[in-house]
């Protein structure tokens, strides 16, 4: 998903940016270039950073360097900020702990050529608890793609 995701990115000259989990961004590299992306390519290119994710990382600070990044790449001719980062898993705390950044980075971004794709995994989770997680989620983003035995399905946020 992350590998077709920056494909996309790439294809519609964007700047990517990938965020690995501390200690992760060799075993990412190596994972996006198995599912077929030119990751050395796009660094050689300037076009791809995988940089770790500082879990001390105020979230309500956390946009801003990303803000930078955004600005340098539209002045280098790149047509958005194309943005990922490593999946949550069903983990309480883990979950918790992204929220908040989700937040700050969707209110910081609002209106940006930012594309952003953020990964979660709920399907260890019971019925309820995965349904709270969705809502809370799309609540957070323009939608959420629900794996189902049909395909994907597009879960929008509710709007009042």
């Amino acid at each position: 998903m992350l590998a077709s995701f920056y494909a996309l990115g790439a294809s519609r000259h964007g700047y990517l940016v990938h965020r690995a989990t501390r200690g992760d961004s060799a075993s990412d590299r190596a994972s996006l270039e198995a599912a077929g992306l030119d990751v050395g390519a796009l660094e050689a290119q300037h076009q791809l950073a995988i940089v770790e994710f500082d879990p001390d990382e105020p979230a309500e600070t956390s946009p801003q360097a990303w803000q930078d990044v955004l600005e340098r790449s539209l002045a280098g001719g790149y047509s958005a900020l194309w943005y990922s980062r490593f999946a949550v898993g069903p983990g309480d705390v883990e979950y918790r702990n992204v929220i908040p950044l989700e937040r700050a980075w969707g209110q910081h971004f609002a209106g940006s050529p930012v594309v952003t794709l953020c990964p979660y995994i709920v399907g260890a989770l019971d019925g309820t608890e995965a349904l709270r997680r969705l809502t809370d989620v799309a609540g957070l983003h323009a939608g959420v793609l629900v794996a189902s035995d049909d395909g994907l399905a597009l879960m929008r946020p509710a709007t009042s």
